[in-house]
């Protein structure tokens, strides 16, 4: 805390102590006039010491030095233009809509620069809440209410961890932090189905055959598809999903999140026939505005399919 605010709330501490004083001040005051006769010398020099250390204290509490005025938090950097024309000029041609999707990873050097993604059209934010068991990305409430406070769609995935074991467990502790509601900007949550990431000891497939890893997703993705109501995104590769889960075609009903680097068309995975958002860049934390971005399948319409209520 600064040394001014201290000294402003001793300041407002004290003032009702000043008005005590100065009232009694003005009681010895009557008194004084009243009897003033009847003292003697002693009482008389008593009285007017009294006098001056009350009225000294309520002049000193009245002369104190102004504070100084709370100065509003300095405003965001503008957006770059630099930034905004290459976001916009590097989204897939024919999707409109585009959006980002963010973790801790952001934040490395750079973090989001929210004037640069709402200037270049970045409609709506996905952002990682949870992995296995215990991690929650201590990013995800900052950015989650700064994406709100933006005007963007906002929505929450995870990042599953079959080889942990425990997916109603895992499922469990990404509801108790994803911030879902049912309304028109909170969009449905994604679960993360992918290859391990660097430092997780783990083949491709986590370790699982396809029929083990088939049973884990279909746990996961039932309990959280129980407690929201509706089905819950899938994000994934066709190259991991085919052979990890034995070309399951079982969830072609659920919204797809297609990860596929490329200016072309996605393939997509077993039982699919469309998807609902295209990842088609990663990003690069040691890179200002660089983050996975995504474009959506329908535009604004099929952006709005994935809020609330369900189409």
């Amino acid at each position: 805390m600064a040394a001014w605010r201290r000294g402003r709330d001793a300041a407002r501490r004290r003032a009702p102590s000043a008005v005590l004083l100065a009232l009694m001040a003005a009681a010895l005051v009557l008194a004084a006039g009243r009897r003033l006769r009847e003292l003697s010398t002693g009482q008389r020099r008593g009285l007017a010491a009294a006098l001056l250390v009350l009225t000294g204290s309520v002049w000193g509490v009245a002369s104190a030095p102004a504070l100084p005025p709370i100065l509003p938090a300095p405003p965001p950097d503008p957006p770059s233009p630099q930034a905004v024309a290459a976001i916009q000029a590097g989204r897939p041609t024919g999707f409109a809509v585009g959006g980002i999707d963010v973790s801790s990873h952001d934040h490395r050097r750079f973090g989001v620069h929210w004037p640069t993604e709402v200037a270049a059209g970045s409609e709506f934010v996905y952002i990682k809440a949870t992995e296995g068991k215990s991690y929650v990305n201590p990013h995800f409430a900052a950015d989650y209410a700064a994406a709100k406070a933006a005007g963007r769609y906002v929505g929450a995935y995870v990042y599953a961890r079959p080889d942990l074991g425990d997916p109603v467990g895992q499922a469990d502790h990404f509801l108790r932090h994803a911030r879902f509601t049912r309304d028109a900007r909170t969009l449905v949550p994604f679960v993360d189905l992918e290859w391990p990431y660097a430092g997780v000891k783990a083949g491709d497939c986590y370790n699982l055959t396809p029929q083990q890893l088939r049973a884990w997703i279909g746990a996961f993705i039932g309990r959280i598809e129980a407690s929201i109501g509706r089905k819950p995104m899938i994000y994934t590769n066709t190259y991991w999903w085919n052979p990890c889960t034995g070309n399951d075609p079982s969830y072609g009903s659920y919204p797809l999140d297609i990860a596929n680097y490329s200016a072309k068309a996605p393939k997509l995975p077993a039982g699919w026939t469309t998807f609902a958002l295209w990842q088609y860049m990663p990003g690069d934390p040691d890179r200002a505005h660089s983050h996975d971005r995504d474009v959506v399948n329908g535009g604004p319409a099929g952006l709005r399919a994935l809020a609330w209520p369900p189409p």
